[in-house]
């Protein structure tokens, strides 16, 4: 159900300034780490939107009209991690137009979309599903002319979508849920022959060390959760580099209208960030934009295994997560296990 004031009319089509369409998302969590690459606590490490982008039928007759039926439907999921503790997570989403706070609460118009409790993440027997569907319907339209009417540039580039998620640990009060948003956007299908934005993936990823013996120079990294996987074993301190290997295509090249009826293209950037439990990436994020000289960024991170002989005790799995994006809202994510062997 829609919460705040709703307007009334315009509910079988909604008519929008179309000028051009630059997809964006982001997603982000109101918490405050010393670390970011570390994870000691209940996080949002991410929140992945399925379709990333929508567009809708353009027609060159009637360019702001859009049906409500054209909306689509899009399935947005969120990473979280809490390997601090063992508790269950309770959870609730949320859809209104973008606020400065990243939340729906207490603004004018909000829609619920979904709600649930998931076992513990790191100690359920299946990776747990924190998600929530946004379907075609009134409540939608209602809620992107609500954002229309709040957006500076009336639609140009596109309406905005805030869905916003709160998380809070089983048997807690609202002093410890944690907020997370992530922003998308609807929009034409124009210029002609445009296509919509699908998550990155990496077809897997590649871990290089100083020989170590037995242990070899290169190999694959393992990708699920500890215990359901293998872990890659590391000495105490050890230095370990991660390469994600990209598939052909994985860097989609994209069209945007401009100001003067004409289009430009871009090919992708891809960035990546790396979580782990113990010890320490570096850098925290990886890939992105090329640099003025024309180099490209790298894209593999090197993490170094805690040193703490009472932490790691005879043996100690260490749960990490990779989180890619592209820069137009679509974004995947991977784990694997580590153990460190004294």
């Amino acid at each position: 159900m829609v919460t705040g004031a709703a307007r009334p009319g315009r509910l079988a089509a909604i008519r929008w300034a179309w000028a051009c369409a630059a997809i964006a998302a982001s997603a982000a969590a109101c918490s405050d780490f010393e670390d970011p690459a570390q994870v000691v606590d209940m996080r949002v490490l991410g929140m992945r939107a399925d379709p990333p982008e929508i567009l809708v039928p353009y027609d060159p007759d009637d360019p702001t009209r859009v049906e409500i039926g054209d909306l689509g439907q899009v399935t947005v999921c969120a990473l979280v991690a809490d390997p601090a503790d063992r508790r269950g997570l309770d959870y609730s989403f949320a859809f209104c137009r973008p606020t400065s706070s990243g939340r729906c609460r207490g603004s004018v118009l909000a829609v619920e979309v979904g709600a649930g409790s998931v076992e513990d993440p790191e100690e359920s027997g299946e990776p747990v599903q924190i998600c929530a569907t946004v379907s075609a319907s009134p409540d939608l339209a209602v809620v992107l002319m609500d954002s229309l009417d709040a957006d500076s540039f009336l639609g140009f580039g596109g309406i905005s979508l805030q869905i916003g998620l709160e998380v809070t640990p089983e048997g807690s009060g609202s002093d410890d849920t944690l907020f997370a948003f992530k922003r998308i956007r609807y929009a034409p299908e124009f210029p002609a022959g445009r296509t919509p934005n699908t998550n990155p993936s990496v077809t897997g990823f590649i871990g290089l060390r100083t020989p170590t013996g037995e242990r070899g120079l290169d190999f694959e990294v393992p990708i699920g959760r500890c215990g359901d996987v293998e872990p890659f074993t590391v000495a105490p301190g050890e230095r370990v580099s991660v390469l994600p290997v990209e598939p052909a295509g994985a860097r989609e090249r994209y069209v945007v209208a401009t100001f003067d009826g004409g289009e430009n293209r871009f090919t992708e950037n891809l960035t990546y960030q790396w979580h782990a439990s113990e010890g320490d990436w570096s850098p925290f994020e990886s890939g992105g934009t090329i640099d003025v000289a024309g180099n490209e960024p790298t894209l593999d991170a090197r993490w170094r295994a805690p040193t703490d002989r009472e932490l790691i005790g005879d043996g100690l799995d260490v749960r990490m997560w990779i989180v890619q994006r592209d820069e137009r809202g679509g974004q995947a994510w991977y784990e694997t296990c580590a153990r460190v062997v004294p």
